[in-house]
């Protein structure tokens, strides 16, 4: 029977070789609108670029979408979308107004009344975005209502609040502002104005409704204004409550791909996995700290990986700059140029998802008037950073420039000093010709090096979306810190701590390296051609098995992989209209694993056997201190030990050790997994960690 099987094919093949013999040779250098990832609009908000049309009007987001759309970006947020205080239309300087958005007078979509545009004109927005495959997310205050002056307390209430609100059950009592030392008192106490009783069930309820509201005109996600401000599950007896499970739970289980990420500046003070638990967060240090590193010219700070809130890349929202910072002057007078080259790495990050301020026009409602959001350098970082969806990063720094490498074949390079050669050490990047997307000026990876000229906008965006070059030379390592170890630290004895981790909801990396198959390319090389036909028909053979081949290799949807999908990859290299879904790209699920490799560069150079102590919340004697013993892997460039060890997938905290000096408790969802201590310590002298 298997001769038969084999005899079929044999004929197949011949009879389809006159025209897929003329196309051989093409098949190797597939176009990237073929064979590459979307530059363009994602299907998932989660890891792309969102912009912010900070007190843009619906229909001005909406008329401006085929620019958005081209520029790279997957979202677009909008300011909050319930009524403000004091809306007049004669109100119209941003400067002068934009704050009155952040104090709602309703728990409900603002139908006219406001800057921002009628509730059918959000529909329509949310309608024309699809066109285009953008989401749209909202800004929402569920923290607070509208005050009468400055000051919390029921009693201080806007007398324009609606009628439905007006209940000192929904208000907490406190009257004193909120303290960042004090969980209770950030979360009860007030932001200068009247602070919700969020632990109440009618206000939960009216907020779960405004949700709704907002889904059932199209919307896909959510941004929770002061989220730290409101309470959590894991808050103590006189501190918790149901509010975020009771909120998100029910918006998720009403549009279940709904996309939420909350506002929490500088600390939670409380583990940072109790909120990822439920959203996303943005992590205003890091990004702050990456501008200030471009605006000084300091290329190391610019090229951190760290991420200093400790949510891990998959749960953060990373800007450059924000509608805050923006407004209160901080980073107003920094160039737009500077802000590229800030953008050039935080937006070119792997996993975490990037927001984009377009700077507001100085009239309410109106498109921004700056239109670096569309500049040539974000735009081609956004593009970027699509492309490369799913795969690594390594950030590095020489001299004045920092680079972010993605996968085996991008680099996003900031010249912090203007244009000019430059000459960089390739840590993941294979050797090839590339082509910057910003100037169109060549770059060759050879013998380690990167090198060609960036561009008179200090930033070039090197890789070939059209092709892959073939690699011929190995990575070096990936360089983690070298500075001196501080003194000795204690290790702790007691048990661990009782936070709450975030289930792991990224691709593991124990899984394929991108979350992504394109169909018809079964041998994964990222091309489609005679040999990816040649492979399914082994397949059916029963010759050779490949991974994925159920993904990659199902051409017309069948549910199963036979002749019939070889047929169709064959009409697909020689141009046919009729092939199925070849050259589509579909998304593949792959199953938690019961355990991942976890590495610890020893960057302290600490003596003896390095330990991981791991454990859950459920299961806090995993381990026994100090630890499992780590197995030693390799030695980096820096001459620095690597240790690796398999922990078990239901871990949800870490710490390396010596028995003697510690890292602090590191959440863990099998988000990273490389990991090694910074020279900074806590106040107990347990070090800080990054991740590479």
């Amino acid at each position: 029977m298997k001769k038969k099987i084999i005899s079929s094919i044999l004929a197949l093949l011949i009879a389809v070789s006159c025209c897929a013999a003329a196309r051989f040779s093409i098949g190797a250098a597939q176009s990237g609108a073929e064979a590459g990832q979307s530059q363009l609009a994602q299907d998932s908000i989660r890891g792309a670029a969102i912009l912010h049309c900070f007190c843009w009007s619906y229909n001005a987001i909406k008329n401006n979408m085929a620019d958005i759309a081209a520029a790279g970006y997957t979202a677009v947020q909008t300011s909050p979308v319930q009524t403000p205080k004091s809306y007049k239309s004669s109100y119209t300087n941003t400067s002068g107004q934009w704050w009155k958005l952040y104090q709602p007078l309703t728990i409900s979509v603002s139908d006219g009344n406001n800057w921002l545009g009628t509730k059918a004109e959000l529909t329509a927005l949310c309608t024309e975005a699809k066109r285009y495959n953008i989401k749209v997310i909202v800004d929402i205050v569920a923290n607070h209502m509208a005050n009468k002056e400055s000051g919390g307390g029921y009693s201080n209430l806007n007398s324009s609040v609606e009628s439905d609100m007006k209940n000192s059950a929904y208000y907490h009592t406190e009257t004193y502002g909120a303290n960042d030392n004090s969980r209770y008192e950030m979360t009860h106490g007030h932001i200068g104005m009247p602070d919700l009783n969020t632990a109440n069930s009618h206000v939960q309820s009216r907020v779960l409704g405004l949700l709704k509201e907002c889904v059932n005109c199209g919307v896909d996600g959510f941004r929770f204004d002061a989220a730290k401000h409101i309470e959590l599950p894991s808050d103590d007896s006189n501190t918790r409550s149901e509010f975020w499970p009771t909120v998100i739970n029910g918006i998720k289980s009403y549009k279940s791909d709904v996309f939420c990420y909350g506002e929490i500046l500088n600390t939670a003070s409380t583990s940072i996995s109790n909120y990822t638990k439920y959203i996303y967060v943005t992590d205003n240090k890091t990004g702050n700290s990456a501008l200030s590193a471009a605006n000084s010219g300091n290329a190391s700070s610019l090229a951190s990986s760290s991420y200093k809130l400790g949510a891990g890349a998959a749960n953060t929202i990373l800007w450059a700059e924000s509608h805050d910072t923006y407004e209160d002057g901080t980073t107003s007078g920094i160039s737009n140029s500077v802000i590229a080259k800030a953008w050039a790495i935080t937006g070119a990050r792997a996993k975490s998802t990037s927001l984009y301020l377009a700077r507001p026009n100085s009239t309410m409602g109106l498109a921004s008037s700056d239109t670096s959001w569309k500049s040539t350098v974000v735009r081609e970082v956004n593009k970027f950073k699509n492309y490369f969806m799913g795969q690594t990063e390594s950030l590095s720094s020489s001299g004045k420039v920092a680079y972010i490498e993605r996968g085996t074949s991008g680099v996003s390079i900031a010249k912090l000093d203007g244009s000019g050669t430059v000459e960089l050490t390739a840590n993941k990047m294979a050797s090839g010709t590339y082509t910057d997307q910003i100037t169109g000026n060549t770059f060759t990876v050879s013998g380690g090096k990167i090198k060609g000229t960036v561009g008179s906008k200090g930033v070039a965006v090197v890789y070939n979306p059209d092709s892959s070059p073939s690699a011929t030379t190995a990575p070096a390592t990936t360089k983690a810190s070298t500075t001196a170890a501080p003194a000795t630290t204690k290790a702790p004895t007691t048990a661990a701590p009782t936070t709450t981790v975030a289930p792991a909801t990224t691709v593991p990396a124990t899984a394929a390296p991108q979350t992504q198959v394109l169909v018809g390319d079964i041998d994964g090389n990222g091309m489609i051609n005679i040999i990816d036909a040649t492979a399914v028909q082994k397949y059916v053979a029963s010759l050779q098995t490949y991974d994925n081949i159920l993904v990659s290799g199902d051409c017309d949807e069948s549910g199963s992989v036979n002749v019939s999908d070889a047929t169709l990859i064959q009409k697909y290299i020689c141009k046919y209209t009729d092939t199925g879904i070849v050259g589509q790209y579909k998304t593949i699920e792959p199953s938690a694993p019961d355990e991942y490799t976890v590495y610890f560069t020893n960057s302290r150079s600490w003596s003896g056997t390095i330990y991981c102590y791991y454990w859950s919340d459920s299961n806090k004697k995993m381990t026994t201190w100090p630890g499992e013993k780590m197995t030693y892997d390799r030695t980096n460039s820096s001459n620095q030990k690597i240790y690796s060890i398999n922990v078990p997938a239901e871990a949800g905290y870490l710490i390396f050790d010596n028995n003697s000096k510690q890292t602090v408790n590191i959440p863990f969802d099998g988000t990273e997994l490389r990991f090694y201590a910074k020279s900074s310590t806590d106040s107990s002298g347990k070090y800080e960690y990054g991740t590479w």
